[in-house]
């Protein structure tokens, strides 16, 4: 019997007559706070999943594995995406009980009083699976899962990155309806999802484990030792502007690697033996030679002048050794020694190999033990190039389908040379300064990158544009090619909230968000309630996008055309195929309407939208438009 068919039998031997709470998107297109019998609610829902179950399929194998699919060039079923950004434990958590408090038990805060778990699981998120298909997603990208560290944690929660144990998954995660351990409601998880056609991309981090984590104690080598004396003076290192206009230059090829100045290397100290460490409240500490011992945290690794608040509850693993006995002995953390690798650090002789070999295996693990399809690597571009590729080797040596996302910034061939399929973007920050660059860049872009309004590190669109500019962006990286409409979870719901202030928040935006209980850190949940949604035009972009699936997602820059127009605030490009046409008509002008001339190679001709049902003329190889503001129109 699969998992997912003996949780259907656990829950509906469940005698408990309980009733909760949920949203009504859960299982219908409502907006209502429902009551329900959670066990006969999520069986049904998990046994109509069953039923598209193909006879005698493992779905806890890849799908590509299931569908013996092999891309020319391994993992290009990304291509085909739309991805979903699921928080798991943020994704499905809910007020079950409507007493307006999010858990709360005292021994264990995701619970509430009556023993139900109101912070995700994996099991609420196998019941919105089927949701997510009607939003057309087809691949969900899974933030990390991993269990969570404790020393420095923020919020109550703690963050998802804080990682303690690669190899174990966050109890929480489990729900206690089930009996199950956390591994096979995951399983689960990922076997529902298949059977759905929805792919599992999991999110790692291999260059930072928590502070406490179990690492530590085993292989106090992997990691950077300081004085304890040392902890309230230490932060990231400071360069002056000399220094930062020669270092800022490195990655252009030119440039100096500068150390940081000494007084902040002398903050560092050779690792301690495994006997000298000792777990005190949740710390790890050392003594040797009545000098104590930490582990010091991390922060942004570029540029060396990052805005970013420190990251307190996670630390940089050391992946080279070097010699500490000499003069310049790199036993510190900088720019140099964890992104942009100092070459002499960096030489193969002073890998730490033993840490590769289990940074290497982790993915695998994943793959043999629950099929997962792919994974997004977290700053994966500052990873050691030899290790990188020892990574993707091992990985499609199991299967040889195994999709690889960078969390990679710019759009450029190097990810893609180093065996990459896909590449985060920028879209996210460019939107708001020039969306016709998004469109240039998507014609000759050497790798497909993600078609993000917003990330779970960004300010969320409707918050800062309003739902108007959601579905702009929704609808311009629906239909272009070499882009991956990515959706972050609660943007189809008009969320305004950000998950985290990671990236393009102003100084002003950070200051505001500092003492705000962000999702990435504490109990909190999606406002599933929300009127002024989304939902219905993502699902018609969905429909349409599948209608001209090939043609959307053919790479070939000539597939995109852009028609002469006469109104810049109106973005106008065509999708073109020798059988099959797109125009897509925006005006990017939110208060006003605009009207706009554009030229065609069709004469006196009718067009449909797609969107709205209504005719439009072309007359003399001309479409004439009066565009309401912000309206979009698919012809």
């Amino acid at each position: 019997m699969s998992i997912l068919a003996e949780i259907s039998r656990i829950l509906k031997e469940e005698t408990g007559i309980y009733t909760y709470f949920i949203p009504s998107l859960w299982v219908n297109s409502d907006l209502e706070n429902i009551k329900v019998n959670p066990a006969k609610c999520y069986s049904r829902i998990i046994d109509t999943i069953l039923d598209q179950k193909q006879d005698n399929t493992n779905y806890n194998h890849s799908l590509s594995v299931i569908k013996k699919e092999i891309h020319q060039f391994s993992g290009d079923w990304t291509k085909d995406s739309t991805i979903y950004n699921f928080f798991i434990r943020l994704t499905t958590a809910y007020d079950h009980n409507n007493d307006g408090v999010s858990g709360g038990l005292p021994t264990d805060i995701t619970l509430n009083q009556e023993g139900i778990r109101e912070t995700g699981t994996f099991l609420k998120s196998i019941a919105i699976l089927p949701y997510l298909k009607e939003l057309g997603i087809n691949t969900i990208h899974l933030l990390p899962i991993t269990a969570i560290g404790s020393d420095g944690n923020k919020g109550d929660l703690g963050s998802p990155y804080a990682i303690k144990n690669y190899y174990e998954i966050d109890k929480t995660l489990a729900d206690p309806l089930i009996y199950l351990p956390v591994e096979d409601q995951f399983k689960a998880f990922v076997e529902a999802a298949h059977i759905l056609g929805i792919r599992i991309v999991l999110e790692f981090v291999f260059r930072t484990a928590a502070k406490d984590a179990d690492w530590i104690k085993m292989h106090p080598d992997w990691f950077y030792w300081m004085d304890k004396k040392a902890e309230e003076k230490y932060t990231s290192p400071v360069f002056t502007e000399e220094e930062l206009e020669k270092i800022l230059k490195i990655p252009e090829g030119q440039g100096e690697y500068i150390p940081p100045p000494q007084y902040y290397k002398s903050f560092f100290k050779k690792p301690p033996k495994p006997d000298q460490i000792r777990l005190e409240n949740g710390k790890y500490i050392a003594t040797r030679n009545n000098e104590e011992l930490v582990i010091p945290g991390a922060f942004s690794d570029w540029s060396p002048n990052d805005i970013q608040p420190p990251w307190d509850d996670v630390t940089y693993l050391r992946m080279y050794n070097y010699p500490y006995d000499k003069e310049e002995n790199y036993n510190y953390i900088a720019y140099n020694t964890i992104r942009y690798y100092d070459p002499e650090f960096a030489k193969p002789e002073n890998a730490n190999k033993p840490l590769w070999t289990m940074i290497k295996n982790i993915i695998p693990h994943y793959q043999q033990e629950f099929g997962i399809d792919g994974v997004m690597i977290d700053m994966g571009h500052a990873l050691p190039s030899e290790l990188k590729q020892d990574m993707l080797q091992l990985a499609r040596e199991n299967d040889p389908d195994f999709a690889f996302i960078s969390e990679d910034f710019s759009v450029t061939k190097v990810p893609r040379d180093e065996g990459y399929n896909a590449v985060v973007g920028h879209t996210w920050v460019v939107q708001y300064e020039d969306l016709q660059k998004i469109i240039d860049t998507a014609k000759e872009a050497p790798i497909n990158f993600w078609g993000a309004p917003e990330t779970h590190d960004t300010p969320r669109v409707a918050q800062k544009a309003g739902t108007a500019f959601s579905k702009l962006t929704w609808t311009l990286y629906n239909f272009l090619p070499n882009t991956i409409p990515y959706l972050q979870g609660g943007f189809e719901l008009g969320e305004t909230l950000p998950v985290n202030t990671g990236l393009n928040f102003t100084q002003e935006e950070l200051d505001y968000y500092k003492d705000k209980k962000l999702p990435l850190f504490y109990k909190s949940s999606y406002n599933w309630l929300n009127e002024d949604n989304i939902i219905e035009f993502i699902k018609k972009i969905a429909q349409i996008r599948e209608k001209y699936r090939d043609l959307i997602t053919n790479p070939d820059p000539k597939t995109l055309e852009i028609p002469n127009s006469d109104n810049k605030n109106v973005l106008t490009f065509c999708r073109t195929s020798p059988n099959k046409r797109l125009l897509i008509v925006i005006n990017t002008n939110l208060k006003l309407s605009e009207i706009v001339n554009i030229n065609l190679e069709k004469n006196n001709c009718i067009l449909e939208d797609h969107l709205s049902e209504k005719i439009f003329n072309v007359k003399e190889n001309k479409l004439s438009l009066d565009l309401e503001p912000g309206e979009i129109l698919i012809l």
